[in-house]
């Protein structure tokens, strides 16, 4: 069965077919999700939230005028990231979790100082990210933890291409300038962000 005609037989109300949509989609939204978040129980709420707006919606999605059905809910998903993180950020609540994601690079160098830099430098690139705004941080984790184009950003954003450039210019400005002291190319053999 098409996607398409998934999509068809759940607009038409049938719950195995929604079912089927959210077994083809919910990996890569929690990934998006928890990217963002870097906490599973937020992740999961994104995911839920995601979905719950997905079948409200359904009827809205027209087959024939629409990008995929992957890209419209991928869409909706990066949404409520966005919204997710204004409403923690509202309720003045902690997103420290950020840096428990991420704790395998530089964990096999067998040089111990080699990984505290790693470490070092991680939770700094780690709260930095934290730092931005909603849209930045979205843009950023889009184009540099979940490697999409500047033109896929721009699609799942609904905005211009130029927008996402200027959002992804200013995301990086914010992180590499305080991290100008933390960049040791030669030691960690990196590029400039």
């Amino acid at each position: 069965m098409t996607e398409r005609a998934i999509v068809q037989s759940a607009q038409q109300g049938n719950t195995e077919a929604f079912r089927m949509l959210f077994e083809q989609n919910r990996k890569r939204i929690f990934s998006l999700a928890y990217q963002y978040t870097k906490n599973k129980e937020d992740a999961e709420d994104i995911l839920q939230e995601t979905f719950i707006k997905t079948y409200n919606y359904l009827d809205k999605y027209k087959i024939e005028n629409e990008t995929n059905f992957s890209s419209w809910i991928y869409r909706i998903g990066i949404n409520c990231s966005i919204d997710y993180l204004r409403k923690k950020k509202n309720k003045k609540e902690d997103f420290s979790d950020w840096d428990k994601w991420e704790k395998t690079i530089g964990s096999n160098h067998s040089n111990p100082e080699h990984t505290i830099g790693l470490e070092q430098l991680r939770e700094k690139i780690n709260h930095l990210v934290e730092g931005l705004s909603p849209r930045q941080r979205m843009v950023f984790i889009l184009k540099h933890y979940q490697q999409f184009s500047i033109k896929e950003i721009a699609e799942y954003l609904d905005c211009s291409e130029g927008s996402v450039k200027k959002q992804l210019f200013r995301a990086v400005s914010a992180i590499r300038s305080p991290l100008k002291k933390y960049l040791w190319e030669n030691d960690y053999g990196m590029q400039k962000i």
